[in-house]
């Protein structure tokens, strides 16, 4: 087992927060290592080649090589540079050129550098204050909510997160695909 990969799955034990590693794909992975050009020994290379994603508290997904397959996410985005996971909302965080984290933000439709590093922001996900990040956007019962969600799904807000609207709770909500949340963000 590769030393970095031991490192996050010891963070992962000891993080308050419920977290799921979806298995590889032998296919996936393969393709990965076929069109991929990343640094295999960076955290991001590390959490593709031994998982098929990483799922954290049912809201952040970090893509891997299988169920949350990078390649394919990355198939819909217009972005250089490589989205490495997503939020249910539509939310994704991008590395950056500058290595750091970038947030495109759902309602507000911007990349914003997060200034952090991709391992403080793994750091962030299972230790940090996601709540408070994302207080914004949570209604009552929504751990029960997305504790159904399927991978490929997110919550879709209308009117949407990016226009105006009285309070998040008077927004409808629905469950769809999370390409569609993308492909409508990405649109407008």
């Amino acid at each position: 087992m590769h030393e970095k990969f031991q490192k996050i799955l010891n963070e992962i034990k000891t993080s308050q927060k419920r977290v799921e590693i979806l298995s590889v794909d032998d296919k996936v992975l393969l393709a990965c290592k076929k069109n991929l050009f990343i640094n295999w020994d960076s955290l991001s290379g590390v959490i593709i080649e031994n998982t098929g994603g990483i799922i954290i508290d049912n809201w952040i997904r970090f893509y891997g090589a299988g169920k949350l397959n990078i390649l394919e996410r990355n198939n819909i985005m217009p972005f250089e540079e490589l989205v490495i996971a997503e939020d249910i909302l539509g939310g994704l965080f991008i590395l950056l050129t500058n290595n750091n984290i970038g947030y495109f933000a759902p309602d507000c439709l911007e990349v914003e550098d997060m200034e952090l590093s991709s391992g403080q922001f793994l750091y962030w996900c299972l230790h940090g204050n996601t709540d408070m990040f994302y207080a914004d956007y949570r209604w009552q019962n929504w751990k029960e909510d997305v504790a159904k969600l399927n991978y490929d799904n997110g919550i879709a807000f209308y009117p949407f997160l990016f226009a105006k609207a009285e309070s998040l709770e008077k927004r409808m909500r629905k469950e769809i695909p999370i390409s569609e949340i993308i492909s409508i963000e990405l649109k407008s």
